[in-house]
């Protein structure tokens, strides 16, 4: 429906600042529904004051490119970007530091569900898509929760029909997925999920304890606010000495490419000038005029998804491959060596469409696909799936030695 850029704030003298532009699809203005939902967004999270909210800083109405709301920009991932690069290296988030991001977004919800408006009157915010996607991280190691697009609030327009679910299959509430009213322990539940996303299902007892809690069955069974859950998170999972520090470090170990700035232009040239009293938000790209957005036609989106599919098989496989093939060749020459039989092996390769799903291996998780991994000779249980699509199959191999095993499965139906 709408369509985020990253800009440049330009003030007097040499004031600058990176800002987030999101705005209607071309193909979506003039759609005065989605332009209300824009609104709303805006005035919404205008209101609301947290340092773990990403923050709105303007609002504007043009005739040319429709409603325009900027936001703060964070510089750093999403979390679902950040676990998906720390995955394919198998390396897992730390407990607490899974808790306390956990922590961080519960405060930001409840500063959001405890909100009053301007004329003292509750605001009764609903995030309603709470999901790794919305969470970001920033290379600082702060927490944010941001895009309050489908929540629910005082005053706002529902644009949608009554009783069609709003927000991500796989983080809805029971009573969220089944179009039915929610409140604050909607998102509870879903917070619940994207803590046990980012924890792993080998957490320890005490942190899943309070998953379990949040993700209860009943709303009146979860935490009866979002800064209990907070609470509850940190008490069982109690975060380093300085999370920020160990967060960041984290982030620039299991997953350096999410901090890196790539620009879709090639450099750019100042702006013209304007009247005084507004400040130019703008995107500017070397040898055409300034403006907001540049005529020339984005990539063909079905044809880019081609191409990172293909890239994405390619170095993950080729690598894995070549690494399962020097492995065998250090046990053999180990082998021969000391005269000790090597212990019998073989490989078990998973794909899947689509393709990243999770693989989880005698209980353990261990990587996304496509995937290639060696197992000891026997009987192993085998789960694939996708939390965010609630898709899973299940399955028996028997490796054997030497053998190359193939399990393609079908999450799509």
């Amino acid at each position: 429906m709408g369509e985020v850029w990253l800009a440049e704030l330009q003030g007097a003298g040499a004031f600058r600042r990176r800002v987030v532009l999101k705005v209607l699809a071309p193909d979506r203005r003039g759609d005065e529904r989605l332009a209300a939902m824009l609104a709303d967004e805006a005035r919404v999270v205008g209101l609301l004051h947290h340092p773990g909210i990403v923050a709105a800083l303007d609002y504007l109405e043009t005739d040319e490119h429709g409603p325009i709301f900027v936001l703060e920009f964070v510089d750093g991932a999403s979390l679902r970007t950040v676990l998906k690069l720390a995955r394919r290296q198998n390396a897992l988030m730390p407990e607490a530091l899974a808790a306390h991001v956990g922590a961080q977004v519960a405060h930001a919800l409840h500063a959001a569900h405890t909100a009053v408006g301007s004329d003292g009157k509750p605001l009764n915010v609903v995030h309603r898509d709470v999901a790794p996607d919305n969470v970001l991280l920033s290379r600082s190691g702060a927490v944010y929760l941001g895009d309050f697009g489908v929540a629910r609030a005082a005053g706002n327009a529902e644009v949608t029909a009554p009783g069609t679910p709003k927000g991500k299959r796989g983080y809805m509430a029971p009573e969220q997925a089944l179009g039915r009213g929610v409140g604050p322990a909607a998102d509870i539940f879903s917070l619940g999920r994207v803590v046990a996303e980012a924890a792993d299902v080998n957490c320890g007892p005490a942190l899943r304890a309070v998953i379990e809690k949040a993700t209860a069955q009943r709303p009146q069974d979860r935490h009866s606010s979002a800064s209990e859950l907070a609470a509850a998170l940190l008490h069982a999972c109690p975060p380093p000495s300085d999370p920020d520090r160990e967060l960041a470090q984290w982030l620039n170990q299991y997953a350096p490419e999410a901090l890196v700035t790539r620009q879709t232009s090639p450099g750019a040239q100042r702006a013209e000038p304007v009247p005084a009293g507004r400040p130019v938000v703008g995107i500017t790209r070397t040898g055409e005029e300034a403006r907001l957005f540049p005529s020339v036609p984005p990539p063909s989106r079905k044809l880019l998804k081609i191409v990172a599919v293909a890239a994405i098989v390619v170095f993950a496989v080729l690598p894995l491959a070549l690494m399962h093939s020097a492995a065998r060749g250090e046990r053999l020459l180990e082998s021969a060596i000391t005269g000790v039989p090597a212990p019998a092996h073989g490989d078990l390769r998973v794909t899947s469409r689509p393709v990243e799903a999770e693989v989880y291996i005698d209980g353990s998780l261990r990587g996304m696909t496509p995937i290639l991994i060696e197992l000891p000779a026997g009987k192993h249980s085998i789960r694939v799936g996708s939390p965010r699509m609630e898709h899973w199959r299940a399955a028996e191999v028997n490796v054997k030695d030497n053998v190359e095993h193939r399990l393609d499965v079908d999450l799509s139906e």
